[in-house]
């Protein structure tokens, strides 16, 4: 997923303007131009990330992203009115940049079952659990993702050659594919994700049922635990 967005992440912010300086505009313009789709990204990518958290569910917060930077791509691929292809400007940047700013978090996020404990938590535990399983897990999570997902940019800053001007088809339409395959990547971790946690609930019991074995233990934070213990459970 993040080699896939990163395609379209490289790409967008350096070739932007000469794509909207292709649609007509002037240089001077066209760099004016792309500070709006920039802002708009950086609200959206603001809001989907707290939204993700609040409801633990990054895979389909990440697919509905990734899913409108494809559309936004489709539509400069496709069309040539200057303002749909503006409006697929928005909808790209809107797409592609918060999409990143979920994959990253979601190879770090945590499950705490009770959430009302979480500061508590924060400061009595030192070993937070996340999609992982552990901290060296984590931290070799995040090298693999980086290794592989810093490739990404290497294909998206070659697929916008000047002769494809001045719609860039190919490019756009490139980008648009790897954006659909973010979406597909992301509800397939998200099922496999969800199948590991009935496993886990099969195996130690659901929320539920654990609170209830613990309500006569010694008042104290629900916290996962690493190399998934009884209450670890994946983020969706």
């Amino acid at each position: 997923m993040y080699f896939s967005c990163n395609v379209s992440f490289s790409s967008l912010p350096v070739f932007l303007p000469t794509i909207l300086k292709d649609m007509g505009f002037t240089a001077i313009n066209a760099q004016g131009l792309t500070a709006p789709p920039y802002f708009l990204s950086f609200l959206v990518t603001i809001f989907t990330t707290w939204v993700a958290d609040r409801l633990q569910q990054r895979g389909l917060m990440i697919a509905f992203l990734s899913t409108m930077g494809a559309v936004g791509y489709v539509l400069l691929a496709t069309c040539e009115s200057v303002g749909v292809r503006y409006f697929g400007v928005f909808l790209a940047a809107s797409g592609v940049f918060p999409c990143i700013g979920n994959i990253l978090p979601w190879v770090l996020s945590m499950f705490i079952p009770k959430v009302t404990a979480v500061l508590e938590y924060m400061y009595t535990n030192n070993d937070d659990t996340d999609n992982q399983g552990s901290d060296s897990r984590r931290g070799m999570g995040i090298v693999i993702l980086n290794v592989v997902g810093q490739c990404g940019p290497f294909l998206g800053s070659n697929i916008f050659p000047s002769e494809d001007g001045p719609r860039y088809v190919k490019g756009q339409a490139i980008c648009a594919a790897f954006m659909f395959f973010t979406t597909f990547l992301a509800l397939s971790l998200r099922a496999l994700l969800a199948w590991e946690n009935k496993r886990l609930d099969q195996k130690y019991g659901t929320k539920a049922e654990r609170e209830a074995r613990k309500a006569g233990e010694k008042e104290g934070v629900v916290t996962s635990e690493e190399n998934y213990g009884p209450d670890f459970r994946f983020v969706l």
